[in-house]
């Protein structure tokens, strides 16, 4: 499995452009934020669709990247 980075982040964040929009936050900085959003451990990855009616998908694991397009293609 291969680890999220700097660089998967932009390949990401340019393949869904148009679709998605790729926000890494660092907790040790963004404490509040990270509180308000019960971020428990690392990683925590949510994914918001701009559709209201759908939930928010969290996962608080490592996932493989093909997951996480999977995530984006299918349920967003």
């Amino acid at each position: 499995m291969r680890r999220l980075n700097a660089e998967v982040d932009r390949k990401l964040a340019v393949e869904y452009e148009k679709n998605a929009i790729i926000v890494k936050v660092d907790t040790n900085e963004e404490h509040q934020f990270a509180q308000d959003m019960q971020v428990r451990g690392l990683p925590t990855l949510f994914f918001i669709s701009p559709d209201p009616n759908k939930e928010a998908i969290r996962n608080k694991r490592l996932i493989p990247i093909q997951m996480i397009c999977d995530i984006l293609d299918n349920e967003m």
